[in-house]
């Protein structure tokens, strides 16, 4: 919407939104980068990287046009009248209940989701995927040159290293 397209009220309303602030509101459309959602006089839009804790690139994988959902308000551009929302702000971070409960040297199981030319990104749950290098695929020689990895496959894999700070997680297949 245009900024001289809002009205008194909208305007009013959105200067009464606050960061943290939890609202209901309705799915209204889908765009390539996220959806916006219909919350009281305006909409907001809730970004892809806002939606789930597991990548999303199209929100009507996760959503449907008229859901009823709970969101958070994230940001407010009050000159604008811009609104962020959050979904997966609602929800406990996968990555802090994955470091509560794993340590380096732990195997895990680990589906194949990107095949990258240095190795594989691996999720271990939804938002926690983990970097398998291809220098870090333990077997013969021989059969190393052969082996590929491919999207959907599972392995089981050892932690090599978790920085909780930086959600950085690296293993090795054995």
């Amino acid at each position: 919407m245009a900024l001289n397209r809002f009205t008194e009220p909208q305007k009013q309303f959105i200067r009464k939104l606050q960061p943290g602030q939890r609202a209901t509101g309705y799915v209204k459309l889908f765009k390539d980068f996220g959806a916006f959602v219909s919350i009281g006089l305006v909409q907001g839009l809730l970004h892809n990287k806002n939606i789930s804790w597991a990548r999303t690139t199209d929100p009507a994988d996760v959503l449907r046009v008229g859901q009823k959902i709970e969101v958070v308000i994230l940001d407010v551009d009050y000159e604008k009248f811009r609104v962020s929302l959050g979904l997966k702000q609602l929800q406990l971070d996968p990555w802090e209940t994955f470091c509560n409960n794993f340590n380096v040297g732990d195997k895990i199981a680990g589906t194949v989701a990107r095949v990258k030319p240095f190795g594989a990104v691996l999720e271990i749950v939804p938002g926690v995927e983990a970097l398998l290098h291809k220098n870090e695929i333990i077997m013969p020689e021989e059969e190393k040159n052969e082996f590929i990895l491919a999207v959907d496959d599972v392995y089981e894999v050892e932690i090599t290293e978790l920085i909780k700070d930086d959600r950085t997680l690296r293993v090795r297949l054995t």
